[in-house]
């Protein structure tokens, strides 16, 4: 079996507004890539400059945050140009980039100049990102920043051209080498089939209708925080900041508490939260912490 190369890639881009679609597109204006051995040995670089097709100047924000200027951006290669360079330099390589947000981004770069949701060159893919938190056992369901991830494992930031697609990742790379384990990131890999496309470009929404059929009755069922014991619900619902609220009480001991949820569908299926608030006299402070029911 050929030895696995990876490619582990960040992009710099713009929020701009475009009339064709009369709407904003996060274009594309900076790849940077280090492509490594199974080893994780660096076996070369990639640094491009793309040049705006939309937005013929970059906001102040973009300027002050990469130090990329629009004199610079006019010396770069159109999007098509530069994907179809990337994707020789790549070969099969193995792509990785820290969180989705990247992929979204090329994907929407491609439906607007190539008129394909697929991006050319990928084949296979691994949320860096949701390894390294695996690795450091974050807490699932909270994406890890990587300045956070480099400061967690020690990594000075000091020897990274921040905010600079090659810098970060350059950095993303020396993150992985130290959680690399090459069963347990080969079990993260994931083929760019329909499926693939589907899952990324699925848009997570919070149900805020009671009456759908995806909300179960015992998801509205609460349990007194003292006892166990399921508690009654003695209000009407009450919708606020997307989620439900209502006030239970204890038949058993007594106790009143807010229960609340909330019903947040995402392509695996809906994910139901629920958590207690305690109910405080009037003069006392509101609650600082919720305690979530499992």
């Amino acid at each position: 079996m050929p030895e696995k190369t990876y490619v582990i890639l960040d992009l710099e881009w713009n929020g701009t507004y475009s009339r064709r679609i009369k709407g904003f597109i996060n274009e594309i204006i900076e790849f940077g890539a280090v492509k490594v051995d199974e080893s994780l040995n660096i076996l070369d670089t990639y640094e491009a400059l793309v040049r705006p097709q939309v937005g013929k100047k970059i906001s102040g924000k973009i300027r002050t945050l990469t130090s990329i200027t629009n004199e610079e951006l006019e010396g770069g290669l159109q999007f098509m140009q530069v994907t179809s360079r990337f994707r020789k330099w790549m070969g099969g390589a193995i792509l990785l980039t820290w969180g989705t947000s990247d992929i979204l981004t090329l994907i929407e770069n491609c439906r607007y100049f190539c008129g394909s949701q697929r991006i050319p060159f990928l084949e296979t893919y691994i949320d860096l990102q949701a390894y390294c938190q695996q690795q450091l056992g974050a807490e699932p369901g909270k994406q890890m920043g990587l300045t956070t991830a480099a400061e967690l494992l020690g990594i000075s930031g000091d020897d990274f051209d921040h905010h600079r697609a090659l810098g970060d990742s350059l950095l993303s790379l020396r993150c992985l080498q130290r959680v690399y384990n090459p069963e347990r990131l080969a079990a993260m890999e994931q083929t760019a089939d329909d499926e693939f496309y589907r899952r990324m470009t699925f848009k997570t929404m919070i149900l805020c209708d009671l009456n759908s059929p995806l909300i179960r009755p015992g998801d509205m069922v609460f349990h007194c925080d003292g006892c166990g014991r399921p508690a009654q619900r003695v209000g009407d619902w009450q919708l606020k900041n997307k989620s439900y609220r209502a006030i239970f009480t204890c038949r058993s001991c007594h106790s009143s508490f807010y229960g609340r949820v909330q019903f947040k569908l995402k392509y695996e299926g809906l994910m139901v939260k629920k958590s207690v608030i305690p109910i405080r006299p009037e003069s006392a402070a509101p609650p600082q912490e919720e305690k979530e029911e499992e």
